[in-house]
Formats: structure tokens, C-alpha cells, sequence
């Protein structure tokens, strides 16, 4: 899928769940030196821990005989923001002010957790199929604050890219969480101008710029931004750390407070057009039927769908999490593939999962109601949510097709209450 370093991306089928996996190969031939990778591997891990909606999950950390180390994540069929930019030069004030939001709870997330990443750039900020903002790369952060100045200068790491480094990091002195909100105000920048603040014919000129010189207004570069998000944008660029958001948590109130669309996730992975024509179809009435019907029998089926008896290959690894509990029995597995390649819904006799890799979420069967809604936002697509007592809400699937409704629908509505 892509490499760099000393370090490349590989799309894995796992054969168990029958998904695809993303790993990242480190070659312990090329690595500058085994220390800093072992401490790659080690912060890895500990990253491994953070379980938020918007940072790319990670499975496993493992090594090969010595000769490779390898991290397993999330694999995400969606762009990174750097080839989103490449091919839109600058994006809405919407879908600028949606990402930087969601980066911003990611990262605040992070730092909660004494974890401050160090190279936030577009290369490191994914999208799902649906447009949801997922950040990655959370592993090389604390093995770089591990090392040394000159340890670091003696195995060749560059730790950030000169782009987005903040002036602290560009004059080499101790970084905190402010600078990741600095290297976002500089993604922000970018995303509404079209470029970053600085640039140079050579990595010492552009530091040199971020430790020293005044940016370019932003709205020179586009007058229709409104002043309040032109604020935020310039705090965030603020040279002192003690001038800036001192949270990303701040932050991130701060963009919804200038455009309070910024407070939604999807951003739109679909022309203009598309999605004027997909929600036309819907408004269509008996058009509109036969469409839902087409749609439901061509479109992909979900990536599992199976009833009892449930094979060992999926029944097994429910059981070694905890989902599928000893003398229970399963009856319906679903899941769909894309936005939503990582939960599972697992309907049993005695309970109904949610099954993510880091956490299950069980309820008593007789307690919970199916519920469906639809999103347009995007293009038109569907969620499924559990209804639980007292008012509450578990949403399973944000982003599922005709024909995934259509397969639940015929599953559960047999097995729990629909509505």
C-alpha cells in the first residue's frame, strides 16, 4: 500500500474473520538503529491502548526472527487527507473545519493518555469509505521523545517533517501537546488555503520560517472565511505554545464555536452531483421503490452473514473474547464491510454483541430493539442502533447498504424486536 523509510505498508487478508488487515513492516536491516526500533515497537504497543472513534486501531505488535517488526491495524479503503488535497488543492470550509475537529478529539484523546504524536500531517490523517477522520502513526511519538538529541542525530531520525513541525520542534527544544496543536493549525491552514504557511527550497529554510516568520493572513488567501475561524486558525500558528490552545479539547470547541458544522463527522468522499441524485431518488416515491429493490440486489453482499449452526472459524474467536459466553449459543453473526470492517454484531440465545477488537458490548436479548435509520449525508446510506432500557442508545452500524438492511432485516426480525 505504500512505504517510506525504512518502513512499508501491506494490505493482509486475515483468514480468520475474513477481512483485510493493514501491516507495517519495519526492516530491522534498514532501521538506523535496533534501539530506536524497539522503542518504535514498544510505544506501538502501548498506542495499541487508545481506543477512540478517530485513531486507527491497532491489533497486534509482533516480530519475525529477528529480521522484521510489524504492526497490524485498521485497514481503511478511503484516501489519506494528503491525496484528498492532491486532488482537490484545498478543500470547503465544511469538510476542512469536520476533519481538523476530529484530529483535534483524536489527539486530545492521546494526550490524555501522555501521548504526544509529533508528526501530524495529511499523510498521517485517513478517511474511511464514509468520510470519517481516523488518525494514524501514533507509534513513533513517544520512541522519539525516548531518544536523545544526539541519539537521534546519530541514527538519522528526523522526527516530524519540516511542513508541519512547530517552532519548538524546530529549534530542537522540548515539545509538548501544544505542538501537535500547532502541526494542526498548520494542516488546517492548508486545507482551507490550498497550501501550507511555509515553504522553502530546503528542510533548514522552511524550519527556519516556522521558528521565525508570520504566515501569510488566511483570508488572503480566501476572503469567504469567516473572521471567528481565521481566529482559530491563528492561535493555533501562534509562535509561543503558551499563546496557542492550550487542549486540543479547546481546540476542538473552538471550530465548532466558529462553524458549528464542524461538530459532524462525514466528510463528503462524493461529487455534488451524486449525492443531489441520490437523494432526488429517494423523494421519488414509486421510482424511488424500485430503485431501493435494484440496489438491494446488486450491491455487495455483507462481509459476513451467517446463522446457527455458526462455523468454529467464527464461533471461536467470539468465545476467546467474551462475546460468546460458556453454554451459550450463537444464532446470527453480521458484519458489513468498508466504514464498519471492524464491529461485528452477534445475536445469541441468551444475548445480543457488539464486537469490536478492543471492547464487547453485551445486553440481555429480551432487552434490546433493532431500530434502522437513514443518513443522506454523503450519499444515502443506513444506520442500525440497539434501543436499550431507560432511553438508551447503541449505534452498531453508521454506514450500511440496501442490501446489508435487507439482510438484517430478514435475520433479526426473527430473532429480537424491530421497530
Amino acid at each position: 500500500m505504500g512505504e517510506g523509510g525504512f518502513a512499508a505498508v501491506f494490505r493482509v487478508r486475515d483468514q480468520t474473520l475474513g477481512q483485510d488487515v493493514a501491516v507495517k513492516v519495519l526492516d530491522l536491516g534498514l532501521t538506523p538503529s535496533p534501539g530506536l526500533a524497539e522503542r518504535f515497537v514498544r510505544e506501538a504497543r502501548t498506542s495499541a491502548r487508545l481506543e477512540h472513534p478517530h485513531i486507527v486501531p491497532i491489533y497486534k505488535v509482533g516480530g519475525y526472527k529477528n529480521e522484521v517488526l510489524y504492526i497490524v491495524m485498521r485497514c481503511l479503503d478511503g484516501p489519506s487527507l494528503r491525496q484528498l488535497l492532491d486532488k482537490q488543492h484545498r478543500l470547503s470550509l465544511r469538510d476542512a473545519a469536520r476533519i481538523a475537529r476530529q484530529v483535534a478529539d483524536a489527539l486530545g484523546h492521546a494526550h490524555l493518555h501522555g501521548i504526544v504524536h509529533r508528526d501530524v500531517k495529511p499523510d498521517n490523517i485517513l478517511l474511511d469509505s464514509a468520510g470519517h477522520v481516523l488518525v494514524t502513526d501514533f507509534g513513533i511519538a513517544k520512541a522519539a521523545q525516548e531518544a536523545t538529541v544526539s541519539q537521534l542525530t546519530t541514527e538519522g531520525m528526523v522526527v516530524g517533517t519540516p511542513h508541519y513541525m512547530s517552532p519548538e520542534q524546530a529549534t530542537g527544544e522540548d515539545v509538548d501537546a501544544r505542538s501537535d496543536i500547532y502541526s494542526l493549525g498548520v494542516v488546517l491552514y492548508q486545507m482551507l488555503a490550498g497550501v501550507p504557511p511555509f515553504d522553502g527550497d530546503s528542510a533548514q529554510s522552511i524550519l527556519m520560517k516556522q521558528a521565525t516568520a508570520t504566515p501569510v493572513p488566511i483570508r488572503d488567501h480566501r476572503t469567504e472565511i469567516p473572521p471567528l475561524l481565521a481566529g482559530v486558525v491563528d492561535r493555533a500558528l501562534a509562535k509561543d505554545p503558551g499563546e496557542r490552545f492550550q487542549t486540543a479539547e479547546e481546540l476542538s470547541r473552538a471550530l465548532v464555536d466558529a462553524l458549528p458544522t464542524a461538530a459532524q463527522d462525514s466528510v463528503r468522499m462524493r461529487s455534488r452531483v451524486l449525492a443531489r441524485a441520490l437523494q432526488g431518488l429517494v423523494g421519488l416515491g414509486v421510482v424511488g421503490a424500485l430503485v431501493l429493490v435494484g440496489l438491494a440486489v446488486l450491491s455487495r453482499a455483507p462481509r459476513i452473514s451467517a446463522r446457527a449452526p455458526i462455523p468454529d472459524s467464527l464461533a471461536q474467536p467470539l468465545r476467546r473474547q467474551g462475546a460468546l459466553t460458556p453454554g451459550d449459543a450463537a444464532l446470527y453473526v453480521f458484519s458489513p464491510r468498508g466504514a464498519d470492517d471492524t464491529t461485528l454484531l452477534l445475536v445469541a440465545r441468551r444475548s445480543v454483541a457488539v464486537v469490536t477488537p478492543h471492547r464487547v458490548r453485551a445486553y440481555h436479548r429480551d432487552s434490546v430493539q433493532v431500530r434502522y435509520g437513514a443518513d443522506l449525508r454523503g450519499g444515502l446510506a443506513f444506520r442500525l442502533v440497539l434501543a436499550l432500557p431507560r432511553a438508551r442508545r447503541d449505534t452498531v452500524f453508521r454506514h450500511l447498504s440496501f442490501r446489508d438492511v435487507y439482510e438484517l432485516a430478514t435475520r433479526l426480525g426473527k430473532l429480537i424486536g424491530e421497530n
